[in-house]
């Protein structure tokens, strides 16, 4: 259904006043689950609590008994925060929808108010502010994998003494810090969920005498013994050996809202398979798959130098498995292969027959690999290649990518079209190779075109799409007003939650903020507090970055300095270019209460601007202008930084550069170079700036404008000479630009520059977001 015809439901869904009840994939019952995925952790080896050696013991039993009941296992040791961030972020790829999905997590973990937290293994005691940033909330990983997910099973043997007993944090949007409390509370469950815990609420578990804890041993063996049983009906059975074998010490628990029975032989929601969404790619045989190209949709990963690659196949089409010299099981298939190891040739295979469909092992022989099918070994070339859309406008954080991305300034708008257009026409059952031909056209400012892509992508199934949708509306409103510290349209909001629904951490984001820093009850603000926090848990750093400036407002309800600054901190710790800018602006103004420090502001935006934070480097210009750096003005260095900022992206660059430059007379600088930045400044988005920008243009002669035209000329490759005397040769040179990019220029010196300095920017690029 589209959003437009469901934008009532879809409003109330928005201000749904229970704070975790956003909606989850709606279940068919009489369709068979796509997949079998099982997420398997073991925290044994904490750098500053006690550590648990029958942790990783215990996760090694799981994964085995999910791998014979036909589980594709991801299986981590000893996660630190970002490594948490990193194996969700692998699920979120992997986890094809209408999967059913296991979790299973040993290590310590501790409840805090009303929530159950898992501990990575670096987590540090620490201030209030810093728990948020250290944890892992047990419902955000529920409510991200039961968003795209048929059923979902968490196993948690994690209730061990609390590490941290004298802690206390801040987790929910309200100021109260709550204790560091032993022991998991009990749990409201998303629908068709069981969650298995190793102890009752607010008890301990015991580790035990052997290699195994009493709980997770229990688990796997009668787990083993009736494959055929529902998993909610052997819980009794668990909860009596595991209350006997502990002296009556321990009473595993559970949680459930199945609508229908988890088990874990292959008689589970047995059916036929599944038939591919209406207008998706039918299922490719074992050979076909072979022989198509990855950028159907495999994704592949070098784990560490020399350990070669994994590959899988797309989703609803069986599964392709690469694995390194580690062995045959599936590796992460987030791309992050050294650039020289990418090449643009296609698979290689040489077997005859036909196959099954199924898993199919390959191991790894130097740059040859062979495809074990069933008893008989063949021969198989595996090479990478990346479909040139996935390479010009591939996104970040999207749940069906194929690991390539960019941030939207660094798109090539004309190379991005004609990739994905071609893409598309080779592939138009791929959602994703849509909704990237969306943001080219995004990117154009074509937003009826970016509309009709990103719908056809939605229609195909692609998550991201909807966020690309709700795009597209926030987009038509700063076209119809300019930029505004507005609400985005209620529309946008409803396609926001429609990714919400699927899983997508840039829906998350977005929705999230917009309900944080709009709401229309305190619902909202929980709803947005919750939606950027789940974001975070990703390590999405848009959402730090956005609660950190939240808690920062002076003169508001929510002005909390010492946390938004610990969120800010835990951005810029990350590399994020936004979170060094803000700190700058933190050193620099005294914000949040703060002492003023000149040179520390000068180190974090030099650190933004040299990695390409638009207006990082422009702050630095204001400093050098200011006299804030070295005690004494400096009006070229300001300069040289300004242009820095104007080529990134930022029309106060140009706009400041451009007064600097016609008032203050600087040696090396004419009034030519004054025109040339304002022109540049005036013809970007930020209105305010280019007012202020055309205010200098009116200032300036006709030599000066004259002069700024010709230097664009050059710019767009004119020979032409810069003499602010705009006679035959510089009219001459003006009609072959006027043929070559098929324009018509005025007669007005000021209207002449402008145009000029508008085809200036359709032909030069800046980025904007180099995280």
């Amino acid at each position: 259904m589209a959003a437009q015809d469901d934008q009532g439901k879809l409003r109330t869904l928005v201000r749904n006043p229970n704070a975790r009840g956003l909606p989850a994939l709606e279940i068919d019952l009489e369709q068979a689950s796509t997949q079998r995925y099982a997420l398997v952790i073991g925290n044994a080896d904490y750098t500053h609590a006690e550590d648990l050696p029958n942790a990783a013991a215990d996760a090694a039993l799981v994964a085995d008994l999910l791998r014979k009941a036909g589980f594709t296992v991801a299986e981590h040791r000893d996660l630190t925060k970002q490594g948490f961030e990193a194996a969700l972020r692998q699920a979120l790829y992997e986890v094809e929808f209408g999967a059913e999905f296991a979790f299973y997590y040993a290590g310590h973990g501790v409840q805090i108010g009303d929530g159950n937290y898992l501990i990575p293994t670096d987590m540090a005691p620490g201030s209030v502010h810093d728990v948020p940033m250290n944890t892992v909330s047990l419902s955000s990983v529920m409510g991200m994998l039961s968003a795209r997910t048929r059923s979902v099973m968490v196993v948690l043997d994690s209730c061990r003494n609390n590490p941290f007993p004298d802690q206390s944090a801040l987790v929910s949007l309200e100021d109260t810090p709550r204790p560091l409390q032993t022991g998991f509370a009990a749990l409201d469950t998303p629908i068709n969920s069981l969650v298995l815990f190793s102890t009752s609420p607010g008890a301990v578990a015991l580790d035990g005498t052997g290699a195994n804890s009493p709980f997770t041993r229990a688990f796997v063996d009668l787990a083993a013994a009736s494959p055929d049983r529902p998993i909610d009906e052997l819980m009794k059975d668990i909860r009596r050996r595991v209350y006997l074998e502990t002296d009556k010490l321990q009473v595993p628990w559970s949680s459930s809202s199945l609508v229908e029975p988890i088990v874990l032989g292959a008689a589970a929601n047995a059916q036929s398979e599944p038939a591919p969404p209406t207008g998706a790619a039918p299922p490719l045989s074992l050979a076909e798959r072979l022989d198509r190209r990855v950028a159907i949709g495999a994704r592949l990963t070098a784990p560490e130098p020399g350990a070669g690659f994994a590959l899988r196949a797309p989703p609803r089409s069986g599964r392709l498995e690469l694995a390194g010299p580690k062995g045959f099981e599936a590796l992460p298939r987030d791309i992050r292969i050294p650039s020289d190891r990418v090449k643009d040739i296609v698979y290689s295979t040489q077997f005859d027959g036909d196959t099954q469909p199924g898993t199919t092992e390959i191991a790894q022989l130097s740059d040859r690999f062979e495809l074990q099918l069933g008893a008989t070994t063949r021969p198989v070339e595996v090479a990478l290649e990346v479909d040139a859309c996935d390479r010009q406008a591939g996104d970040h954080l999207d749940p069906e990518s194929v690991g390539f991305a960019r941030y939207p300034n660094e798109i090539e708008p004309a190379a991005a079209l004609a990739a994905c257009e071609a893409a598309v026409a080779r592939d138009p059952g791929v959602g994703r190779f849509h909704y990237q031909l969306g943001r080219a056209h995004l990117a154009l400012k074509n937003l009826d075109a970016a509309q009709a892509a990103f719908q056809e992508a939605a229609d195909l199934g692609h998550s991201r799409a909807y966020h690309g949708l709700g795009t597209v509306e926030v987009a038509r409103a700063l076209e119809q007003g300019g930029q505004s510290r507005e609400a985005a349209p209620q529309l946008a909001l409803a396609y926001f939650l429609k990714g919400v629904q699927r899983g997508d951490p840039y829906a998350y984001h977005s929705l999230g903020l917009q309900l944080l820093k709009f709401p229309q009850t305190d619902a909202d603000r929980r709803n947005g507090f919750d939606l950027l926090s789940r974001s975070l848990e990703l390590g999405h750093t848009f959402s730090m970055n956005a609660l950190g400036l939240y808690f920062l407002e002076e003169n508001s309800d929510r002005y909390d300095p010492a946390r938004g600054l610990r969120y800010l901190r835990e951005s810029a710790a990350r590399g994020d270019i936004y979170g060094y800018a803000n700190l700058g602006f933190v050193a620099l103004t005294g914000a949040g209460g703060q002492p003023v420090d000149y040179a520390k502001a000068e180190e974090l935006f030099r650190k933004a601007a040299l990695q390409g934070h638009p207006a990082a480097a422009s702050s630095l210009g204001r400093m050098y202008v200011n006299g804030q750096i070295g005690g004494r003005r400096d009006d070229a260095r300001a300069i040289e930084w300004y242009d820095r900022g104007l080529a990134q992206g930022d029309a106060w660059g140009g706009a400041n550069a451009a007064w600097v430059i016609a008032n203050r007379k600087p040696a090396g600088y004419t009034p030519f170079d004054a025109a040339t930045r304002a022109a540049k400044a005036a013809t970007m988005r930020n209105a305010e700036a280019a007012s202020e920008a055309r205010k200098v243009l009116t200032r300036l002669g006709k030599s000066a404008l004259d002069g700024g035209a010709q230097q664009l000329m050059r710019d767009l490759g004119a020979d032409v000479s810069v003499d602010g005397a705009f006679g035959p040769g510089s009219r001459a040179a003006l009609d072959q630009i006027a043929d070559r990019f098929e324009r018509q220029f005025p007669e007005s010196p000021q209207e002449r520059l402008l145009k000029l300095a508008r085809l200036y920017w359709e032909n030069t690029k800046f980025r904007v977001d180099l995280y």
